[in-house]
């Protein structure tokens, strides 16, 4: 009896002094996982933040080239309309002829259009990925997705729509009223020269087709041409019809250019204010 009652302080003793060993460890275990946990969050957040900073760069690059793509079709589009207006006037008698050359290029050029060339790449791969969750301003994706929206509805989908117009409309008349050998001649361009007109970045190349045919060599049609086409070109019902819906939507593409390059100049510049955050 006694030796049973001196052994139970002695066996509590050592089950709380065990119950406390094992709690111990259990805490010491249990703060190392969170400490661990905490060290890989952290180095993933890192990650993640130099991971959004990559994109944003990249991204920003593919808004300022498409800035300055659709400048160029823009500008392209408004001396469109220009040379538009002048055959306008030459087939109808409203304004001077200058030389037979002269008369037939703008003819040419006045169903031609340049469209812009959007980089799409990081987008793409920022949705294909998931990596868009690495963006977590809410008003910058939703700049960046309305952005996107617009090159949708007003670039690609004019694209289709408009210009397919115009080589089903107004180019199937040229085709009529043009000599094919002229027209031949007209789009006989330096290949290098062509090159450098069409890169947006080339500051130092030719800016216009005006331009660009000065390097190209002469069509050398006569007067007797030049009758012949206009003549031909009265005749058309529907050549002054085309003609001037063409005119139409040059002026209309190039509003809707200019109101694109007003989103990105902004997205441009909230996406650099993001970064400036996050650096």
């Amino acid at each position: 009896m006694t030796s049973d009652t001196a052994g139970r302080p002695g066996f509590v003793g050592r089950f709380f002094g065990s119950w406390r060993l094992a709690l111990g460890e259990l805490l010491i275990v249990t703060l190392g996982v969170l400490l661990a946990l905490w060290a890989d969050q952290a180095v993933q957040s890192q990650q993640d933040a130099a991971l959004a900073i990559s994109y944003l760069e990249r991204l920003q690059a593919d808004i300022r080239a498409d800035i300055s793509a659709l400048r160029f079709s823009g500008q392209q589009e408004r001396a469109r309309l220009e040379i538009t207006r002048r055959v306008d006037g030459w087939v109808t008698g409203m304004e001077p002829l200058p030389e037979p050359d002269v008369v037939m290029i703008n003819a040419h050029y006045a169903g031609v259009t340049f469209s812009p060339t959007i980089s799409r790449f990081t987008i793409e791969e920022l949705k294909s990925t998931g990596d868009l969750r690495l963006i977590t301003n809410l008003q910058l994706k939703g700049q960046i997705a309305n952005y996107y929206k617009q090159i949708g509805l007003q670039v690609e989908q004019w694209i289709a729509w408009g210009h397919t117009g115009i080589n089903d409309t107004y180019f199937r008349e040229l085709a009529f009223v043009l000599d094919p050998d002229h027209r031949v001649r007209i789009g006989t361009f330096d290949p290098q020269q062509l090159q450098r007109f069409l890169r947006t970045d080339d500051h130092s190349a030719p800016t216009s087709l005006g331009d660009l045919q000065a390097t190209a060599p002469a069509i050398g049609a006569s007067a007797e041409d030049l009758r012949d086409m206009l003549d031909r070109a009265r005749a058309r019902p529907n050549f002054l019809g085309y003609l001037r819906e063409s005119m139409y939507l040059a002026q209309l593409y190039s509003q809707l250019l200019d109101g694109v390059i007003a989103t990105a100049q902004a997205l441009d510049a909230a996406i650099q204010q993001e970064l400036d955050r996050l650096r």
